[in-house]
């Protein structure tokens, strides 16, 4: 049997081709012994499922009706589907990387609280390849908040995938109606029997010796940084032969922050009446004053005793 044996020229030239291909391949960044790459399973679009809101945690999701009240907590939860999957060929252990972020908001899109964010990242099995997964979140809404339709914006993205999936959460909300007002005014003021009385009185009159309540709610001024206000009220009342019968030009001064700019802030009074008051009608004069925007507004009612 005989061996063939390249002149050591041709050797020579073998060897130096090969180098250069192995030289050209680090060159243009082709790896020699490519690793196997974990790659990225997408089956369906990022969506935002199985979401609603509740009154309390694990509680039926509230009707499309139903209307929550200022100082109220929202609860509410909701499942991630068509994530990515980040997934390693020699290993049966996949992975998931999701981020969300809830804010609520009004019908403008202006936060009502800080919003709530957190991250979701799992290992995943064979078995898991149906898994949701679920968060929940709760807000507490702040106590001056007007009535009106509001809404828990969710936003999830997914960090293997790429991509990310929006989703609204509407809600109504009770409580006070006020009609906006570019300067300082006063709404919905009305006397009532009983300091925590709802209703007013159609015909505000009283006997003498009693307590004379009255509430109402200042719109209209100007909010300074952090939103904070800063009001002030005061009233006189005139007995029926015109002499005054009660003045405290300062009744109250009210100055606050909140994170969310608040359109109202309620105002109440009471007048105690003596046992020798005189009968017939009553003016009340209540005189309002914005300090941050130096404004004033006033208003006259008039009750009687009989």
């Amino acid at each position: 049997m005989t061996h063939r044996v390249l002149p050591h020229s041709l050797s020579h030239l073998w060897f130096d081709a090969v180098f250069r291909l192995i030289v050209a391949l680090l060159t243009v960044g082709l790896p020699i012994f490519a690793a196997q790459e974990p790659t990225a399973s997408i089956q369906n679009p990022l969506q935002i499922v199985a979401a609603g809101l509740e009154t309390s945690e694990d509680a039926p999701f509230v009707s499309a009706s139903y209307r929550f009240m200022p100082g109220d907590y929202v609860y509410c939860q909701f499942q991630i589907s068509g994530y990515a999957v980040l997934k390693k060929e020699e290993s049966e252990i996949h992975k998931i990387s999701l981020s969300y972020e809830i804010t609520p908001q009004d019908e403008k899109g202006v936060p009502l609280t800080l919003p709530v964010s957190g991250a979701i990242e799992e290992e995943l099995g064979s078995e898991d390849k149906n898994w949701l997964p679920k968060r929940r979140a709760s807000f507490l809404l702040p106590s001056f908040i007007a009535a009106g339709d509001f809404h828990l914006h969710l936003v999830v993205k997914d960090l293997v995938g790429k991509t990310s999936a929006e989703r609204d959460l509407f809600f109504h909300l009770g409580g006070t109606v006020v009609t906006p007002s570019d300067s300082l005014s006063i709404q919905d003021f009305h006397f009532t029997r009983k300091e925590d009385d709802d209703e007013p009185l159609d015909v505000p009159a009283y006997a003498p010796g009693d307590t004379v309540y009255a509430h109402f709610n200042m719109i209209g001024f100007q909010l300074g940084a952090g939103n904070e206000y800063q009001l002030s009220y005061g009233l006189t009342v005139n007995r029926p032969d015109g002499k005054t019968y009660v003045s405290e030009p300062t009744a109250a001064r009210l100055t606050d922050k909140s994170f969310y700019p608040i359109k109202f802030v309620p105002g109440n009074l009471n007048i105690t009446t003596t046992r020798t008051a005189a009968r017939g009608q009553y003016v009340l004069v209540l005189s309002v004053h914005d300090l941050k925007g130096v404004q004033t507004y006033q208003l006259k009612r008039t009750f009687t005793i009989e």
